[in-house]
């Protein structure tokens, strides 16, 4: 969760750029329980707010109830998306690796498995796919493109069982602003999302570095709390007027390119 300390400093941030105040529309794309929104709606006439999940959407409303900025806020129940496909098998020439020698007490027979139980199905399903990028408004957020000045969001860092969201929620806010996203990011992950950022044709930078306290909240997160450094990364699409049809082709979040692939939060 974004904490109140953060949540104001980015405002403030946001602000001095000229990307948020009185006469700027802004968006919460993950909004949580609502602290960048609440922030937000204090220098914003109009804040929309979207998260899929009803339980942090009921706190959030609450949050900006309690300021009395309901007037500011609208809330949206949706979720951002990536189109999964199924990857091709690295094992399909003569059986493969796998087929003999390592199956019984090594990597595939469950003697270390995948931190969190073993060879499920569902771990076994996000070996099997990868995320392809959206480029357009089939993201799953039913709003138009260019429809708000900013869109801050603090994403669901990329792990084994949901790798490239964190990029999907980077281009789903350059889709729906118009003039800045400011996007919390893993430090290692800097160099892949600076040039992914220039290849859709916009200019990325970092304004900001952080370490965030990430509790454990996964069977396969091994430790109680984990510092990870962060990231706050700001999108120029002030600039960028293409239309959708004119961006590279959609690229590869995982699969076989390392430089692609988000790290686990342990």
């Amino acid at each position: 969760p974004t904490s109140v300390h953060l949540a104001a400093s980015v405002i403030q941030l946001a602000t001095e750029n000229d990307d948020l105040g009185d006469d700027r529309i802004c968006l919460d794309l993950g909004c949580g329980t609502g602290m960048l929104s609440v922030a937000s709606a204090f220098v914003c006439p109009l804040v929309i707010a979207v998260d899929c999940d009803n339980d942090a959407l009921a706190v959030a409303q609450e949050n900006v109830e309690h300021v009395e900025l309901e007037d500011t806020v609208v809330f949206v129940q949706a979720q951002v998306q990536t189109r999964q496909v199924k990857k091709k098998s690295k094992d399909s020439r003569g059986g493969g690796r796998n087929a003999k020698g390592r199956g019984g007490k090594g990597r595939g027979g469950g003697g270390r498995g995948g931190r969190g139980g073993g060879s499920s199905s569902s771990q076994q399903a996000a070996t099997d796919t990868k995320a392809i990028l959206i480029l357009d408004g089939s993201d799953g957020i039913p709003l138009k493109d260019r429809c708000v000045d900013t869109v801050l969001t603090n994403p669901p860092f990329g792990t084994k069982h949901n790798a490239g969201i964190d990029v999907q929620f980077l281009r789903t806010a350059c889709r729906l602003a118009r003039r800045a996203v400011y996007s919390f990011h893993k430090r290692s992950t800097r160099a892949f999302l600076l040039k992914i950022a220039e290849e859709w044709g916009y200019q990325a930078t970092v304004v900001a570095e952080m370490a965030f306290d990430i509790p454990q909240m996964y069977q396969f997160h091994n430790q109680k709390s984990k510092d990870v450094e962060v990231d706050l990364i700001r999108v120029d699409v002030c600039a960028f007027s293409s239309p959708t049809e004119d961006l590279p082709s959609p690229s590869v979040l995982t699969g076989d390119d390392d430089d692609n692939e988000a790290e686990d939060d342990e």
